[in-house]
Formats: structure tokens, sequence, C-alpha cells
């Protein structure tokens, strides 16, 4: 797969309910994981609630065709709702954020191990009504790697 490129002035439409919330996330995760053990990908975790803006227009640009198709040949990926920060804490707490999440949306990129790469950048989507296409890309891409140069790794409970 091929990165996608030039998708700054791509229109898209932000998703109104972008979370399934009878979706069981523990066990979401736990697919993810044993899948990216096998496949090689990292795990892209979506943390967010549909209250908010940024989460909806974060799901309308991982919903163009090309970053959709693009995101699911670089990782294995889980959307989860955390309501009002008052549902899936347990997820919250068992990826490392036991104080718990910086904002909304937060993106989380995991080894298969269970190291979450990109901590320190992980609340980056909560300006997503800022941001393009493109910039979602050019956020991912490095990080999407095992090769990446990643400082800021921090052990979840998957690693434990």
């Amino acid at each position: 797969m091929t990165t996608p490129s030039d998708l700054a002035g791509t229109a898209f439409e932000e998703i109104e309910h972008p979370y399934d919330h009878d979706l069981d996330v523990q066990a979401a995760l736990d697919e993810a994981f044993k899948r990216a053990a096998i496949s090689g990908k990292r795990v892209l975790v979506k943390l967010g609630g549909a209250w908010c803006p940024d989460c909806r227009v974060l799901a309308g640009m991982m919903a163009i065709p090309p970053i959709e198709a693009y995101l699911g040949d670089s990782f294995e990926i889980v959307v989860g709702s955390i309501g009002r920060y008052d549902i899936n804490q347990d997820v919250v707490a068992r990826l490392g954020f036991t104080e718990g999440l910086p904002g909304a949306p937060t993106v989380l990129v995991i080894t298969a191990a269970g190291e979450v790469v990109n901590r320190a950048t992980c609340d980056h989507w909560r300006t997503a009504r800022d941001q393009t296409p493109q910039d979602l890309v050019d956020y991912l891409e490095p990080l999407r790697s095992a090769g990446a140069d990643v400082r800021d790794r921090v052990p979840t409970q998957q690693s434990l």
C-alpha cells in the first residue's frame, strides 16, 4: 500500500455517531493485539465521545476511502467510546492512563507487545477541526513501522 498524498483539500463530512456503544472494547483490544502479533502491524486505538466535535471530524477523516484503506493496511484498529469520560475507563487504565485520558479524541499507536509509542502526542487530535486529512496521514506514517523513532514508549497492561 502506498501512503496517500495530496489529501489536504479532500472534502469529508464529520460522522455524527462514530462509536459503537455495544462494542466490548476490552475484547476488541484483545483481538487486535492477537492480530498484530501475527500481522506485524501496530494497533491504532481511537478513544472519544460522540459529544466531541473533534472526535466526529477525525472519524470523518478516517472514513475517506484512501485513508480508510491506508489505515486498514497499516494498523489493527480499535475505535472505542469513552462516553463523557464515564465508560470504558477500565480500557483507559489498561492502556496506561491511570489518571484518565488527556482529552478527546485520544489516538494511541501501540506495538503488538503493548507499548504505546506516541504517548507524548496522543492528544494531538483534540484539534482535528484545525487539521487536514493529509495531516492525519503525515502524523500516522512515522508511527506505523517498527523502525519508527519513538521516544515516549510506555508499557500498557498488555505488555505487563
